[in-house]
């Protein structure tokens, strides 16, 4: 018997609009995926199931009928150690309705992402509600071998996963870059709403991991490079901390003709050696009950 991790697919993520104006919706980038994602893995559909799983495909939602696909991992990159098959359930798209994928495509529709059997390539999933099976986000499209950029997202995916698996380990690195590196992908990590929903509250990191975080991205670039999809710069992770005033932290004053980057970073500087010194990260958790 092999270990199966039982996986179902929700709907896009929309920005919020009035009615009247035009949806907008876009794919997210790797970095963004991988940290909403509870399991990313490597592998391949290797097949469909016949029967289908009637279920809320969210809490209070009317139940639909989900098909099931079967993934055979190749590599479990996020929280599937040891397991070599995969339950995915997935809302199949109403008639004329485009898929999110379907296959190996983002389809810039709203539709559920839809697996095929044969689809191979970098899956990023979500827990099912009920805990019967596993989801395919439509946000969080696949990553297939037929996709221009698949090889250059699964290397990034990889070499995150390691900070993801070893936080306090990677901001310990030999080199300033890689240590940046991880600052960057923990704090979007810790800084990014689950994709569940549901209640959340926010609980601190520990001392040690914070202080490390924080120096790693005092240490960094933060040079904004515009062809980063993933905008692991260090203005950009700084955002991700969300400093407030009770936190001590002052916007800098910026002039005419300045920086605005450099002055911020002048100041983050300046807050970490003085009321920032004690900070600890905030994350995200699911609300106590």
């Amino acid at each position: 018997m092999f270990r199966v991790l039982v996986l179902s697919a929700v709907s896009a993520v929309l920005l919020a609009v009035p009615a009247s104006a035009k949806r907008v919706v876009r794919p997210f980038s790797p970095v963004e995926k991988l940290v909403l994602a509870e399991t990313v893995v490597i592998g391949k559909v290797t097949a469909i199931e016949k029967d289908t799983v009637n279920t809320a495909p969210a809490p209070g939602a009317e139940k639909v009928a989900h098909q099931i696909a079967v993934i055979k991992v190749e590599s479990g990159l996020v929280g599937a150690a040891n397991v070599t098959h995969i339950k995915v359930g997935f809302v199949p798209p109403a008639r004329g309705e485009p898929p999110a994928i379907g296959p190996g495509r983002f389809g810039g529709g709203f539709g559920p992402v839809v697996l095929t059997e044969g689809l191979e390539g970098l899956f990023y999933l979500t827990r099912h509600h009920t805990g019967e099976f596993y989801t395919a986000p439509a946000m969080l499209t696949p990553a297939t071998t037929g996709d221009a950029g698949y090889k250059g997202e699964v290397a990034f995916v990889k070499k995150a996963a390691v900070v993801l698996a070893d936080p306090v380990k990677a901001l310990k690195a030999d080199k300033a870059d890689a240590r940046a590196f991880a600052a960057a992908v923990l704090a979007r990590k810790y800084g990014s709403y689950p994709i569940s929903g549901g209640a959340f509250e926010t609980e601190k990191v520990s001392r040690e991991e914070s202080a490390l975080i924080l120096k790693a991205l005092a240490e960094g670039d933060w040079t904004i490079d515009p062809t980063d999809v993933n905008e692991l710069n260090g203005y950009r992770t700084f955002g991700q901390l969300r400093l407030t005033d009770a936190d001590g932290w002052k916007p800098p004053v910026v002039k005419a003709g300045e920086n605005h980057v450099e002055k911020t970073k002048e100041a983050f500087v300046a807050w970490l050696a003085g009321p920032g010194k004690d900070h600890q990260v905030r994350k995200f958790v699911p609300k106590k009950k």
